[in-house]
């Protein structure tokens, strides 16, 4: 039994799961159909015996499980190794809907051979959803059915190669208007750390010259597209930019590059959604520390 394996299985027993009858007359008359053991068999003959065994137990697995237990379901849904020592499973959903509010908040967990900075990623998720579920479940209280509200908060990883894995959890929250925002967890592998953004720079000032370069990249979109708005050199508002401070959201993308992730509303109107800006490394090279050129 694997880790993964012995993971489900502890998930399972913390459940009450219960096979439904049908399912277990299917699974009784499958195995009452099986041929007789023969005195002699042939490898040809014992065929239809096996594959009968296995069809029985893909139907548990795949079938019967992932409807009988949440748990197992969002495990199978989530559970794809993620590099050769991460991998996310969810381990809880905080569920709510009374036709005026809803809440579906799912909760990842990593699983690693390198323990520190995955016990603290997953303490520091448990805690954002908890907090998250508490003012929800507070707010319902207060508004009653005199309002609407919503909260919901997924993940998905961002980044998977040798060097890097990157969690991105996502909130989005609705009550009159909406907001998204996200909160990013990255893993260096070769070290077992967590790193921020100003762990990727030897500089102290590393933030002047990504936002130098995120703002030619806001001018150039915005003087090529009408319909594109940012918050740079906008005096008439009397907005600039948001300052990069040392632990922004940021990942690696799939090209090598840099990518800075902004929250709704932090750096455009609410209609530009999440911008995102991607920073070559050759931009960047000369204040990045070596390890990460």
């Amino acid at each position: 039994m694997n880790d993964f394996d012995k993971i489900i299985k502890q998930k399972i027993e913390e459940e009450d799961i219960s096979v439904p009858d049908v399912v277990k007359e299917r699974i009784d008359k499958a195995l009452s159909d099986l041929p007789e053991k023969e005195s002699k068999p042939t490898r040809i003959k014992l065929f239809p015996k096996i594959a009968a065994a296995a069809a029985c137990f893909i139907f548990i697995c795949f079938v019967v499980l992932p409807n009988c237990s949440t748990t197992y379901a969002h495990a199978l849904e989530k559970v794809p190794v993620i590099g050769n020592f991460v991998r996310v499973v969810t381990i809880r959903n905080y569920f709510y809907s009374d036709g005026n509010h809803d809440m579906d908040i799912e909760v990842p967990s990593i699983e690693s051979e390198k323990g520190d900075a995955v016990d603290f990623i997953n303490k520091d998720v448990d805690e954002l959803t908890k907090i998250l579920a508490d003012r929800f479940n507070k707010e319902v209280e207060e508004v009653g059915d005199k309002g609407h509200s919503g909260i919901f908060v997924d993940y998905d990883v961002v980044t998977n190669t040798d060097r890097w894995f990157t969690l991105r959890i996502r909130v989005h929250e609705a009550a009159g208007s909406s907001n998204t925002y996200y909160k990013f967890y990255h893993i260096d592998k070769t070290t077992g750390k967590i790193v921020t953004l100003k762990d990727l720079f030897k500089t102290e000032d590393f933030s002047s010259v990504l936002e130098t370069e995120i703002k030619r990249q806001m001018k150039e979109m915005m003087a090529a597209d009408n319909d594109k708005l940012y918050w740079v050199d906008r005096a008439e508002i009397g907005y600039d930019f948001v300052n990069l401070d040392n632990s922004h959201n940021f990942y690696w993308n799939e090209n090598g590059d840099l990518v800075i992730a902004f929250d709704k509303y932090e750096v455009a109107p609410g209609y530009m959604g999440t911008p995102e800006f991607a920073i070559k490394k050759d931009v960047i090279k000369d204040i990045l520390k070596e390890e990460y050129r």
